[in-house]
């Protein structure tokens, strides 16, 4: 099957069942109906290309080259918070219950409440990431694991904010080596 309704290329795409929710270089997330085809939301908003994508059911957040992340209701369409606070692309998103946990071009990893729209925690300090953030993902609902192309994998605490060690460290720091995706 063939979805008609976006006008450059799509980027990202999320399925649950129930919904189908993509994102595009128009600037726009749509939510479809895979029984009929039908788009049932337009959510207009990002001011650039969205490049990243999480769908949980109720929450659909969607992050976008202009440097913001956006949170709407699944059920409705609407609009719940801007998340602002990254300074490039966001390259990678996980939920988790009411948390999200968002990594990003300029490096910074951030744990969001998507329902207050409060940014809880920036993983950082002596230990953060030196370059892009080129992957995350949550671990037993308790840490958060990130990759980055300055050669390391990192763990944090996911709750307190708080790094708990080095995974990885490429002897090349990045030049030459890169970690470009994890899985939990």
């Amino acid at each position: 099957r063939v979805f008609m309704g976006h006008l450059a290329a799509v980027r990202c795409v999320q399925y649950n069942g129930s919904y189908i929710v993509s994102g595009a270089y128009d600037f726009l997330v749509k939510v479809w109906n895979p029984l009929t085809e039908e788009c049932l939301y337009t959510l207009q908003g990002h001011g650039n290309r969205v490049y990243s994508l999480r769908f949980d059911g109720e929450f659909i957040v969607s992050g976008s080259l202009d440097t913001s992340i956006r949170v709407w209701r699944v059920s409705t369409g609407e609009w719940v918070h801007t998340l602002m606070g990254h300074q490039s692309l966001t390259s990678g998103m996980e939920l988790c219950g009411n948390l999200l946990v968002s990594g990003n071009a300029d490096s910074k990893v951030k744990v969001w409440d998507i329902k207050t729209g409060r940014c809880l925690h920036t993983l950082e300090g002596a230990n953060k990431h030196q370059s892009a953030v080129t992957s995350l993902a949550i671990y037993n609902k308790k840490f958060v694991v990130t990759s980055s192309d300055d050669g390391t994998v990192k763990l944090w605490d996911l709750r307190s904010g708080e790094f708990i060690r080095n995974l990885v460290v490429l002897e090349s720091g990045g030049s030459g080596g890169v970690v470009w995706r994890v899985i939990s």
